[in-house]
């Protein structure tokens, strides 16, 4: 039994021997391992976060190009409308300097035409004339009647006098 009992505790020796080899060679391993997923990991973690800063920094640079695209399409439509409305009052300032002109040349051909209209007055004593549909008359101003059986050059025409009532 001495035998089977050296044998035994010779079986537990290399078995124990052989659990702890097993033990070292897979922490070896498992380190190996450990390492190589802590290497693929911070590796990861790199590209990742240059990435997202290479992504950040193209959302910049996009954001900053449509902002100045925005300001140059702001500015443009606000020089536009400057212009536009400079156009329009230039426009209408025209306008209405033609049509001042236009109203003080009518004026004057006006008061022309009244100071015509006052001489004719005052060398037909304010006499008019009228057509209608009874015949032709000449109407006397207020205040006035006429004498019938005159004559001019010499009796040659029939003439009216004007005598105030």
């Amino acid at each position: 039994m001495s035998s089977l009992l050296k044998l035994a505790t010779d079986l537990e020796q290399k078995s124990r021997e052989q659990q702890q080899s097993t033990e070292k060679m897979l922490k070896a391993a498992f380190s190996g391992h450990e390492k190589s997923v802590s290497e693929a990991l911070n590796s990861s973690l790199s590209r990742i976060s240059d990435a997202i800063s290479a992504h950040e920094k193209g959302m910049t640079e996009a954001m900053q190009s449509n902002r100045l695209s925005v300001m140059s399409m702001v500015g443009r439509t606000w020089l536009t409308i400057t212009m536009v409305s400079g156009l329009l009052c230039a426009s209408l300032s025209g306008v209405l300097w033609y049509q001042g002109s236009l109203i003080a040349s009518n004026l004057a051909e006006i008061d022309r035409q009244n100071a015509t209209l006052s001489k004719l007055n005052a060398k037909t004593w304010g006499v008019t004339h009228l057509e209608d549909s009874r015949g032709r008359f000449l109407v006397l101003p207020k205040g006035m009647k006429a004498e019938a059986d005159w004559t001019a050059d010499s009796g040659k025409r029939n003439a009216v006098k004007l005598v105030k009532e």
